[in-house]
C-alpha cells in the first residue's frame, strides 16, 4: 500500500477531482509551446497516482496501468509497439527499479510504445542538498477524524551508492502505519536522454519554469518530455 491508496481508503477518491486535474494541466503547460496534445490522444497512465483522473477530467482519452480504477485499466502485455500516443509515467517512476539495467528496459519498452512522446519527472539526483538525500520534509494532511504526518526516508546501499530504499510512514492518532518499501535507483538527466535517443526518441525537453508535485509530497520534480 502506498500513501495514495492509504487516503483513499479512508476518504472517497473522487474528492481528489480538482487537484488531479491540476496535476494533468501542469504537464500539458509545460509542453504547450510546441506540442499539442488532442483530445482524441489515446493516453496511458502509469502508477497510482491522480494523473488517469485528471486526464479523464479533462476530457481525453485515457488508459491506466497499475493504476488507482479510475481510467480504463489494462495489463502489461497491452504496453505494446506503437500502442499509444502518449504515455505519462510521473512521481520518477524510472527511479523505481534496483539496477540500471532494468531503468534501461523500462525506458526502451515504453519508448516503443509511444507514438508521440512521453511525460515523466525527476529530481535532480546531481545537484540535490546532502540534507535532502536522506529524508524527504513531512508532510501534514488534516482530516476530521484526525490529523496524519507522512515522513519518508531514503536508505541508502552501502555496496551501491545509486540505489537507495524508499520507505514511508503514516503517523494518526499516535498510530504508526508502515507503508510499502520501494527499491529505487538515481537517474540523471543525461542518462535518461541517452537511454531515450538510444531508444529512438528525436528529442528530451527538460522543462525549467513550471515543475510538478508528487501528492502529499513538498518536493518539486522536474517535467520531463521525450518526443518522437
Amino acid at each position: 500500500m502506498n500513501t495514495l491508496e492509504y487516503f483513499s481508503s479512508t476518504v472517497d477518491i473522487k474528492s481528489f477531482k480538482k487537484l488531479g486535474m491540476v496535476k494533468a494541466s501542469s504537464l500539458l503547460d509545460a509542453v504547450a509551446n510546441n506540442t499539442t496534445v488532442d483530445k482524441k490522444s489515446k493516453i496511458l497512465c502509469i502508477g497510482k497516482n491522480l494523473t488517469a483522473m485528471g486526464f479523464v477530467e479533462l476530457g481525453y482519452d485515457v488508459y491506466e496501468y497499475d493504476g488507482l480504477g479510475y481510467a480504463k485499466e489494462i495489463k502489461e502485455s497491452d504496453i505494446t509497439e506503437n500502442s499509444f500516443d502518449f504515455i505519462v509515467a510521473v512521481d520518477e517512476y524510472f527511479t523505481r527499479f534496483s539496477n540500471e539495467l532494468a531503468q534501461l528496459q523500462a525506458i526502451d519498452k515504453l519508448c516503443r510504445a509511444a507514438r508521440i512522446g512521453i511525460f515523466t519527472t525527476l529530481k535532480d539526483y546531481k545537484n540535490m542538498h546532502m540534507n535532502q538525500r536522506y529524508f524527504q520534509d513531512p508532510f501534514e494532511v488534516k482530516q476530521d477524524d484526525g490529523d496524519a504526518i507522512i515522513i519518508r526516508k531514503r536508505d541508502w546501499h552501502k555496496d551501491d551508492k545509486q540505489r537507495w530504499t524508499h520507505r514511508s510512514w503514516i503517523i494518526k492518532n499516535n498510530e504508526l502505519i508502515t507503508l510499502n518499501t520501494v527499491e529505487c535507483r538515481t537517474m540523471y538527466f543525461k542518462q535518461l536522454a541517452k537511454f531515450s535517443i538510444d531508444a529512438g526518441a528525436r528529442n528530451i525537453q527538460v522543462e525549467k519554469k513550471l515543475m510538478y508535485k508528487s501528492l502529499f509530497s513538498k518536493e518539486f520534480e522536474y517535467i520531463i518530455y521525450i518526443s518522437f
